[in-house]
């Protein structure tokens, strides 16, 4: 990322433990909700911090050492800060429907847990559009 030319406020993606009908509905959501985000406006702003968010998503060739949502590195040169979401594996039990609202929930959790971490940093710029966009992603994806 070079002089901010590659930033965005937020940032969706996973990290897949092998694909499966499993986690089929899952995958599906993780890519509905990037849709989502993407699709919706921001402006740049050089004083913000945006939030990478990685859903952790369980599979046969392997499994998210950790439950919930937990903060990953901080990068002031990048204006970064890494989210994880392990998604549960007992998600396999709820409907499409059910698991595309449930991420949305957590992703939405996990940018305000990227906000409150950047807050008590001394010299990073706040988290802000990252979760506007979360909160409006979580809108359009459960109404």
């Amino acid at each position: 990322m070079e002089d901010g030319d590659d930033w965005e406020p937020l940032f969706v993606g996973s990290v897949i433990g092998g694909s499966s009908p499993d986690n089929r509905a899952s995958r599906a959501a993780v890519s509905a909700l990037a849709r989502e985000v993407g699709r919706l406006p921001w402006e740049f702003v050089s004083e913000e911090t945006g939030v990478d968010v990685a859903f952790h998503i369980p599979g046969p060739l392997l499994q998210p050492d950790y439950a919930g949502i937990r903060t990953g590195s901080v990068s002031r040169k990048q204006r970064l800060i890494a989210v994880q979401i392990a998604v549960p594996a007992d998600i396999t039990s709820k409907s499409d429907e059910e698991t595309l609202r449930l991420l949305a929930e957590y992703l939405v959790s996990g940018v305000e847990i990227a906000r409150d971490a950047v807050a008590r940093r001394k010299g990073m710029p706040p988290v802000m559009q990252a979760v506007t966009l979360a909160r409006l992603a979580h809108e359009a994806i459960t109404e």
